[in-house]
């Protein structure tokens, strides 16, 4: 049975945790975005030499704020499944290895946009163009791109199964709702990448791009909110 003291360190931690993951979102969204559209743009692509040509070492901004996103994620659906009831312990399970997966991909592909491929642009140009035409995600139809929608993908998917955790009061009601929201979301775009990759960089991806974040700023604050409720209540 989980003691009082048990549940307010795991609520502690889930609520660091969401915290830890707004900081993420806003580092490697809109605030890098606005940045870089300022100081270090990057023009859309067109091939290796034009991408080495404008790098500069703040364009790994979004990826170093992306570490933070998704450590903050892994750590946060590691509370949730503690919290998870027996009955759930299943589901729940799952939802933790989905995010383990997720964390995975995702951690592999910021590794090669702050350490690979701008090594390959600075350095070793001459006979490396085409693989930093497939790691690039500047380049909408690189590798980069199918590891990062999919790993987004599963982690909806741990979404929609943990939603259950949240139950009783309006406020728990309202964040499974949004979990579930962003996981047949995150899913749905997933496999749209897989029909028609590229689709991200146009007008259309700017749109699904914005209203993620904020759907997942909603989702995590409310989860943050729940968490030190959870924690009030058990003391």
């Amino acid at each position: 049975m989980t003691t009082p003291s048990a549940t307010i360190q795991t609520c502690r931690w889930g609520a660091n945790a969401a915290i830890c993951t707004l900081v993420g979102i806003v580092v490697s969204g809109p605030l890098a975005i606005l940045v870089l559209s300022l100081l270090r743009p990057q023009p859309a692509w067109s091939d290796a030499e034009t991408f080495a040509r404008h790098y500069h070492w703040l364009q790994a901004l979004p990826y170093f704020g992306g570490f933070l996103l998704v450590f903050g994620f892994v750590a946060m659906m590691a509370s949730l499944y503690v919290l998870a009831p027996a009955e759930q312990k299943a589901r729940a399970t799952t939802a933790l290895m989905l995010t383990t997966a997720f964390a995975a991909l995702v951690f592999l592909n910021y590794v090669i946009q702050t350490t690979f491929v701008p090594n390959l642009a600075e350095r070793d140009l001459v006979g490396s163009s085409k693989i930093i035409a497939a790691f690039s995600m500047v380049n909408p139809s690189s590798l980069a791109w199918a590891l990062e929608m999919w790993a987004y993908g599963f982690l909806g998917l741990g979404h929609l199964l943990i939603a259950p955790v949240f139950s009783g009061t309006a406020m728990e009601r309202a964040t499974a709702i949004l979990f579930v929201v962003n996981g047949v979301s995150s899913g749905t775009t997933a496999v749209w990448t897989a029909v028609d990759p590229g689709w991200m960089m146009t007008s259309i991806g700017a749109v699904a791009y914005t209203v993620w974040n904020v759907l997942v700023l909603v989702m995590v604050s409310l989860v943050l909110v729940v968490l030190r409720r959870r924690m009030a209540s058990a003391r």
